[in-house]
Formats: structure tokens, sequence, C-alpha cells
């Protein structure tokens, strides 16, 4: 049974890390300090070791929050529409309408190593549990897509065997899709990704005013390499 003394804690963790947030926003991650937190909230640095251990256990917090907070966004987004086709857009357009509102955010949660599923021990902090929660949104739907109307990727001899090797390894994580086709789903994420961190960080603006539609175009294509009904065009 949660007691005053829990909710008094639970309080305070969380008045921390909207300090550590509004930090960041205010002057990225190198801002987020424990002792700038602490001036934050009018409290000591010493204190704040009694909710977490470390700055790094501050920022993995922070990040889970942020990560399920995306998440969840995402979801909300991706369930308004019972189609595949739509729900790629949905989801894909979430994550750069999300990016584009929260720069900073975006940069403390992309800018650093992803955790990576074959090693021990990633499951271990908040952040990485969050992160894996967040991948899932966008490896289910990849595999619904699969399973609903198989997609077919390049050939082994065209990938080599050193990468068909390390796309196996993944292929749980893609619902036991065969390498080309994993090879496929991970090229489109990394487009997509790519697309929104050069958004994000200004590195588009010399190309195009609005990107919007250009990112819209490029969903199109994906959509129509997979087998989906994807929206027209605006």
């Amino acid at each position: 049974m949660e007691t005053r003394r829990d909710r008094q804690r639970a309080a305070t963790v969380a008045e921390i890390k909207a300090a550590a947030r509004k930090l960041l926003v205010e002057g990225g991650a190198s801002a987020v300090g424990l002792r700038a937190v602490a001036r934050e909230l009018g409290l000591s640095a010493p204190a704040l070791y009694r909710y977490f251990a470390s700055h790094e256990d501050l920022i993995s917090a922070v990040v889970a929050d942020l990560y399920d907070e995306l998440t969840a966004y995402l979801v909300a987004e991706r369930d308004t529409s019972g189609d595949l086709g739509e729900q790629l857009f949905l989801v894909a357009g979430g994550l750069r309408t999300w990016a584009l509102k929260h720069p900073a955010e975006f940069g403390l949660l992309f800018g650093a190593p992803a955790p990576n599923p074959l090693t021990e021990g990633h499951d271990l902090t908040p952040s990485h549990q969050a992160a894996m929660r967040f991948g899932a949104v966008f490896e289910q739907l990849v595999v619904q897509v699969y399973r609903q109307q198989p997609f077919a990727g390049p050939s082994a001899t065209l990938l080599g065997p050193e990468l068909v090797t390390q796309l196996g390894q993944r292929s749980e994580i893609f619902g036991e899709m065969p390498p080309g086709a994993v090879y496929l789903s991970l090229t489109y994420w990394t487009r997509l990704y790519g697309l929104i961190c050069m958004e994000v960080f200004g590195q588009l603006h010399w190309a195009l005013d609005d990107a919007g539609a250009y990112f819209d175009a490029q969903l199109r294509e994906i959509g129509e390499a997979l087998g989906l009904d994807c929206p027209p065009a605006q």
C-alpha cells in the first residue's frame, strides 16, 4: 500500500525530472547537471542524491519518461486507424511532429547509442527498457505489414554473407522475417529517421522551405514498396 511518504517522494522525483527537462530545453543536455537542477528547485545538491544516485541515473530517468511520452503519442496516433498503410503514415508522421515540437528532447533521445538487444544487461536501466518499448511500435507495425503481404528484399547474393548473418541475428526482433525483408525494413527506418534528424537539426532548409511534403512523398514511396495503400498526396 502506498504511504504518504511514498507519495511525497514520488512528487519530489517528478519535480526533479521536470526541472531537468526545463534545463534541457533551455540549454541543451550539457545544462542538465545535478547542481543546476538543485538550484532550479531551491535544494542543495546533496539533497538530490536521496532521489538519484548519480547524474547518469537522473538522465536515464528523464530519457525513460521522454521515450514513454513519445511512445504513448505514437500509439494514440496509430490507433486512430485500422488500415496499415494509414498507420505507417500516422506513426512516422507522429515521430516527425513530436521531434519538431521537442527538438532538445529528440536530441537527447536519439543523440546517444541505442540499446543493443543482443547485449546482456541492456534491459537493466529504465531508459533502455523505454527505448525498446518505443522501437516495438515500429517493429510490430512492420511485422504486421509483412504477415499481411510478405515483401521481397534483396537476395542473399546481393547482400553478402556477412550482412546476411548480422540481419539473421535480428530476425527475432522482426517477427522471424528473412534477412532480405529485415534489410528492407532497416533501410526504410534509417531513411525516415535520417530525414527527421536532418530537418530537426536544420540540415534541409537550404533545399526545402517546408520538408513536410518531401517527407510524405518518401512515406508514400516506402508504403508502395511494401505493398500498402497509402493516403494520396495533398
